[in-house]
């Protein structure tokens, strides 16, 4: 999360950028030595894994971590040796498992043998197999909840946070992608109604993909997939399920089923100190240290990484830490620009009332999350209604960090829920 400051003394308009700000041509960026993967499944069974250290691994082979959890798994994007399998704690306790792999300089066998197999004939089943860690992240597990009954697709071809173009740029120069994308996903779900959002600028170009294009505003933030959700389709929502999708995970549907094989070079918008931007095309598993030295920059005690947009990025502890298939931005703060959260209470000034897109009591909600109470945060401010755009937290006088309140207030609550769940 970046404060007002990060965009210099005058307060910015807050609106989005589009392509034509950034120039259109990635940088290629190549893994040095090694690869991080992560499968979102603790690593508490270490004897009982089906991969194993020491294994050697070909682009495109399926790494699953147990036999009973098909869905814990994640796909290799270089030809190497699994150097190392261990736990990995995410954001807010996540537990997640990290397989780091040794690359083979030589190159190796670059076949995709499995995948290939099965593109010729696609299913959701084998989709939902191979593509859940291909570029973008397509969430196909959405279809396959016996509980749910989805309606819609609705592709994201605009970007959610300020500075990013990583989807526009999908949009852009890969429209054929997101068509056969669509074209797929409406033979292997058997939903028909798709809807494409973009920017004003793109709508022409996205009316190629025979999907219904809605237009999203520039103003910050329309383009949050639940402000689209209320305001672009309120129609859509009362008539069954959604799936959302961005338009760089529907692009690598298509891709990998018109080529065979599975999409792993991801498109990422990267903001270096000085502002200025490259859009970057790196393989999934990159160390964001090996692109900050492809754009020319370093990190200097103090500087602060952030992995995702201003307002709702994270701060990253380490330059080694993986770009992941869902990663569209990085972003580089001098130490210089960075403005601290301060212990001053709220001030009851209003702000952030007047701003919040979905007409939540901050002020109240901030001084419940400030006592730890948690509970009554969600039963009285409507916690959970909060879409997390941070436009309280970059308005707060005091510099209360909302936004992170906010998240930790969320899991705590979930957190409690869950125990008393496995206590019932």
């Amino acid at each position: 999360m970046i404060k007002r400051s990060f965009f210099g003394i005058a307060r910015p308009k807050l609106e989005y950028d589009t392509i034509e700000d950034v120039r259109p041509e990635p940088v290629s960026v190549k893994p040095g030595r090694r690869v991080t993967l992560f499968i979102d499944a603790p690593f508490t069974r270490a004897g009982r894994t089906m991969i194993k250290k020491g294994d050697s691994v070909v682009p495109g082979q399926r790494l699953q971590l147990y036999e009973d959890n098909p869905k814990a798994y994640t796909i290799s994007p270089v030809a190497g040796r699994i150097a190392e399998i261990s736990s990995f704690l995410g954001m807010m306790e996540k537990q997640m498992t990290a397989v780091i792999i040794d690359i083979d300089q030589e190159g190796g066998d670059s076949a995709d043998t499995p995948f290939k197999e099965v593109s010729q004939n696609p299913s959701l089943q084998e989709a939902a197999r191979f593509l859940a860690a291909s570029a973008g992240k397509p969430d196909l597990a959405q279809f396959q909840d016996p509980d749910r009954s989805v309606k819609t697709i609705v592709v994201l071809g605009a970007d959610r946070d300020l500075m990013t173009v990583t989807n526009q740029y999908v949009i852009k120069t890969g429209i054929a992608s997101v068509k056969t994308g669509i074209d797929i996903l409406r033979k292997i779900t058997g939903v028909q109604n798709v809807v494409i959002t973009v920017a004003q600028h793109q709508v022409q170009v996205a009316g190629s993909t025979a999907a219904g294009v809605r237009a999203v505003g520039s103003k910050y933030p329309l383009a949050h997939p639940e402000m689209i959700l209320r305001y672009l389709l309120p129609e859509q929502t009362g008539q069954g399920g959604i799936a959302l999708f961005t338009a760089e995970a529907v692009a690598s549907i298509g891709e990998a089923f018109s080529s065979g094989l599975i999409p792993m070079e991801k498109i990422v918008t990267t903001v270096k100190k000085d502002g200025t931007r490259k859009l970057v095309s790196v393989t999934v598993g990159t160390p964001i240290t090996d692109i900050l030295a492809a754009v020319g920059e370093k990190i200097e005690p103090g500087d602060r990484l952030i992995a995702g947009g201003p307002m709702t990025g994270a701060a990253l502890y380490s330059p080694d830490h993986p770009v992941e298939p869902d990663t569209d931005a990085v972003i580089i703060q001098g130490k210089e620009t960075i403005v601290e959260g301060t212990d001053t209470p709220c001030t009851n000034c209003g702000q952030c009332v007047r701003i919040c897109p979905v007409n939540i009591p901050v002020n109240e909600l901030v001084r419940y999350m400030d006592a730890g109470e948690y509970e009554q945060a969600a039963e009285r401010t409507a916690l959970f209604s909060c879409i997390e755009c941070g436009l309280c937290a970059y308005v707060c006088e005091s510099r209360i960090p909302v936004f992170q309140f906010i998240r930790l207030a969320k899991h705590a609550v979930e957190r409690m829920n869950a125990a008393e769940e496995a206590n019932a």
